[in-house]
């Protein structure tokens, strides 16, 4: 675990962004580098990048604050208090995450802007984009473990890990954890290879690529929430959000992969 790093021993960097920002500029080299191949402009391939990652911030941090809404609105009287007294602590604690599900979605939504504005086909950019998602993803979630967020729930067995004391989150280091952070990074890279090598091969019909992505994903996700042992990400009944959100998910992908909306268009 290493949330940050000291430059010249003034300055600390999150170790978690510096990760991410890594694993973004690779999945961009290799992505401008195939473009031609599949038909796409690089240009348009890397600002429907760039306003990917707009909405992915965005999308993000709103969902975070979805996720705190409720406890703010049902203890708003405290909350008020602590915002006037200490605004950037209040600040934090509403706005201070990131859930991925939020990111992908606002990712979408930024190049589907960017795609309408520039009549670039949607869904050519999204398939052609499907195997970067997890690459990026993966990296994220290494970032996440060394960070320490994301973390496990209690675990003895082969392949648990301790994490140092953190103050940020002392309950980090009572238990060995599950190491779900580099497990999903693993499964994440394992989808990049696999669907990299379909969409180069060209054996897959419009559209099936992200299908094919949101249908892995939601799965693993669901099944991965399982295994998380923070509290944080929010819950709606006995389902955590983003098991709530692969539920929705689930059918979008089905219907990717099969094509039925092809035959609706």
């Amino acid at each position: 675990m290493l949330p940050y790093i000291q430059i010249a021993g003034k300055f600390s960097l999150p170790l978690y962004g510096i990760v991410f920002v890594i694993g973004f500029i690779i999945a961009m080299a290799i992505a401008r580098q195939n473009a031609k191949a599949y038909g796409l402009d690089k240009s348009d391939v890397i600002f429907a990048a760039a306003y990917g990652v707009i909405g992915l911030l965005f999308g993000a941090k709103l969902l975070y604050f979805l996720t705190k809404l409720p406890n703010i609105l049902l203890h708003f009287d405290v909350y008020w208090k602590w915002l006037k007294i200490i605004p950037l602590d209040a600040l934090e604690y509403a706005f201070g995450g990131l859930v991925f599900y939020g990111g992908l979605l606002g990712a979408v939504a930024g190049a589907w802007i960017y795609c309408r504005k520039y009549k670039v086909p949607f869904l050519e950019m999204a398939d052609y984009y499907a195997p970067f998602i997890p690459l990026i993803h993966g990296f994220g979630r290494i970032g996440c473990f060394l960070a320490g967020c994301c973390y496990g729930r209690e675990y003895h067995g082969f392949g648990s890990v301790q994490f140092p004391y953190n103050e940020a989150v002392p309950e980090l280091s009572q238990v060995p954890r599950v190491p779900v952070q580099l497990l999903e990074a693993g499964l994440n890279v394992i989808m990049f290879f696999v669907l990299f090598y379909l969409v180069k091969k060209k054996i897959l019909r419009s559209g099936q690529p992200i299908g094919i992505y949101f249908l892995y994903y939601t799965v693993i996700r669901f099944l991965l929430e399982m295994l998380r042992g923070d509290v944080i990400r929010g819950k709606m009944g006995i389902l955590s959000t983003s098991q709530l959100i692969s539920l929705i998910l689930f059918p979008v992908a089905v219907i990717l992969i099969s094509g039925k909306y092809r035959k609706k268009n």
